[in-house]
Formats: C-alpha cells, sequence, structure tokens
C-alpha cells in the first residue's frame, strides 16, 4: 500500500474509534446533524439531532430516535424518561423488570464516549437481562454530545452539568420510591468508565460501589478530593486506547487529546490508597473457558468483601478496549479481543450488591 494510502486509512479508523468510546460524535448546531454509521456503529444508536430554543430553555430535540427495543436483552420494555438540569433537556431509559421488589437497587450504566444509551445493553451483553434474573433496576443515562465530563478537560468543552444530571436522576427516582437510596451503583466503559469515578468522587452520599471497564485512572484525578468507594476494575493488558502502561488515551491510534493515565498498576494503588486499604490481595486465576479468545484472568481482591474501600481489580492479560463477554463492536485488530472466559455483568453485580451506603 502506497503511503499515502496507509495514512488515509489509519485516518478513517482513527475516526470510527474517535466516534465509538472516546469522542464526541458530532456538536449540533442549528438544524445539522450526523448521520449514523451503519454497522461500524456497532448498534450505538446513532441518529440526526437539532438544537433549538423555547420559551429560553435550550432544548436537544432528537429526530426519529432509534428503537432500542432491536437490541435489547430484558423481558420487559425500557422507558424512556426526561428530565431538566440547568435549561437543559436530558434523557435516559429507565429499565424496571417485574422481578424488582420496590425500592429495589439501582445500576447507572454509562456509555463510552460516542456511544448513547440505545446501545449500551447490547455493547455490555445484556444489562437488562441480569436484571430480570436479580431484581435490580437499571438506568441508562445519554450523555449530551455523546461524551461524558468525566474530569479531563480535553473532554470538558461542552461544559455540561453531567454530574448534576445524574444526581437529579437518583432523586427523582427515589421521590418515586423506585430505588434505594443507599444501593446506587455505576458502571461504564472507557469514557463512561472514566466518569462512574469521576461521579462517585463528586457524589460519596449518593454511590455506593462502582465498576469500571476499560477504564483505568485518569491522572487528572490526581488534584481531586476522593473520598474512599469500593471500586472494581476490569483492565484489559492490551488495550488498544486506555493503554495497560499508561501515558496517553487513543495510544498510537487516535491523536486527538483525551488525556493521560496511569498504569494498570499504580491505578490499583491509586484506589488503595484513597480507600485506606493495606491488605494483602486474596489472588485467583479464572479458568480459561474459551481458549479462542486469547486471554486469560487474574484477580486481586483486596479487604473483606462488602467492606466500604474493597478493591478488586480483573487484570484481563490480552484483553482489549471491550467489555468481559459483551460485544465485539470492532475488529481484533483494531480494539482487540472480547475476553468469553468470565460474565462482565455477574461479576459486577455479585460485587455491587455486598456493598451499600452507611
Amino acid at each position: 500500500m502506497c503511503k499515502w494510502g496507509e495514512t488515509t486509512l489509519w485516518g478513517i479508523v482513527a475516526a470510527i474509534i474517535g466516534l465509538l468510546f472516546l469522542a464526541p460524535f458530532s456538536k449540533a448546531q442549528d438544524g445539522s446533524g450526523a448521520e449514523g454509521l451503519g454497522a461500524a456503529g456497532q448498534g450505538m444508536g446513532f441518529k440526526r439531532f437539532r438544537q433549538g430554543s423555547t420559551g429560553g430553555m435550550r432544548n436537544f430535540a432528537f429526530l426519529k430516535p432509534q428503537g432500542i427495543e432491536g437490541k435489547w436483552s430484558g423481558r420487559g420494555k425500557p422507558l424512556l424518561k426526561e428530565l431538566v438540569v440547568e435549561g437543559v433537556k436530558r434523557r435516559y431509559y429507565l429499565y424496571k423488570p417485574d422481578s424488582a421488589t420496590l425500592p429495589a437497587a439501582l445500576v447507572l450504566a454509562f456509555h463510552g464516549g460516542g456511544g448513547t444509551a440505545e446501545g449500551t445493553d447490547k455493547a455490555a451483553g445484556g444489562l437488562a437481562k441480569l436484571a430480570d434474573e436479580k431484581g435490580f433496576v437499571v438506568a441508562f443515562p445519554d450523555a449530551m454530545d455523546r461524551h461524558w465530563n468525566d474530569g479531563r478537560p480535553d473532554l470538558s468543552k461542552t461544559n455540561y452539568d453531567d454530574v448534576g444530571f445524574i444526581s437529579k436522576l437518583i432523586d427523582d427516582l427515589q421521590a418515586e420510591r423506585l430505588i434505594d437510596p443507599r444501593r446506587v451503583y455505576a458502571t461504564g466503559i472507557s469514557n463512561g468508565g472514566f466518569f462512574s469515578q469521576y461521579l462517585a468522587i463528586q457524589l460519596p452520599q449518593k454511590i455506593a460501589a462502582i465498576a469500571t471497564v476499560a477504564a483505568s485512572v485518569s491522572k487528572t484525578f490526581l488534584d481531586l478530593k476522593v473520598t474512599p468507594v469500593p471500586i472494581m476494575m476490569l483492565l484489559g493488558t492490551k488495550d488498544t486506547l486506555v493503554p495497560w502502561d499508561g501515558g496517553k488515551v487513543g495510544g498510537k491510534v487516535l491523536i486527538k487529546k483525551r488525556g493521560e493515565v496511569l498504569p494498570g498498576r499504580q491505578s490499583l494503588q491509586f484506589w488503595l490508597d484513597h480507600n485506606q486499604n493495606t491488605a494483602k490481595p486474596v489472588e485467583t486465576e479464572i479458568p480459561d473457558r474459551d481458549p479462542g479468545d486469547g486471554c486469560r484472568v487474574s484477580v486481586e481482591q483486596y479487604g473483606a468483601p462488602g467492606s466500604n474501600n474493597e478493591v478488586v481489580l480483573y487484570e484481563i492479560q490480552g484483553g482489549g478496549h471491550t467489555w468481559p463477554a459483551g460485544q465485539q463492536y470492532l475488529p481484533k485488530s483494531i480494539v482487540g479481543p472480547v475476553c468469553r472466559d468470565f460474565e462482565g455483568n455477574t461479576v459486577i453485580w455479585n460485587f455491587f450488591e455486598k456493598h451499600a451506603l452507611r
């Protein structure tokens, strides 16, 4: 391939990955929109939208909202809900399974940068199906401009109050007596994983535990006041975008600035230090249930299960920028493989259900 062709190819690859997980898809301006990417959009629900104003309130009206049922793992139907934060209309899907005894535990599931609420369930391998089995409520929030303001200044140019959005979402569901405010949890991949950590740092009185996928610790967190929170991190050692060895987010694939992260082991130590957790790890190896995925998984668990400073690391050796047992949304050569040796959703929920705010 000629040098020009190779440069063009990698430019296209970088653009697609940026859309999917680490960058805003498109900034809406006065009726302009962005067309969907079809199969490359991995079911994340790309669609046109417009920005307008009604009575002084900023109103983001989505055109032809894409149905969620075609990519939905739950037996019931999710409810699309809206609320207004600082004059901005925000939206999320709420799934309340028939098996839930109210008030129930709430799992907040955050899409990655470039994703949408509609595609989160499928991308994560079926959180709604697990909610049916375990009886918890799930909220799938939608970010503005398809990215969460997670504390990284390079991604905070739109300044939407995402923390305020989630805080109000929790308050509203509590007021409706749908959720137990002591059992609210946050999880997400990539930008959604960084935001889960940032949310717990900003709302320690509302988040009982967090679990992050393909998101280590942003260097911007080093300057924040961190309250101890139980955390589980699922990190792939061959993540092409959030490097296990630390450094620039995007690795060699993406050019646009997205901040820097600590190496995986230092990210673990960051949370051990802030959780004041000096326990010796309980180490286990997960059986290689799918030798074809190219992954092996080791688990380190620090502190008593259910303690308010518990820290757990799933080191997915050979794992990529993917959700364990989730969707292979792009080829392995680009984002790495999906680990099939364990169900990411199951271990996350098993971790969550041991924790509650005191």
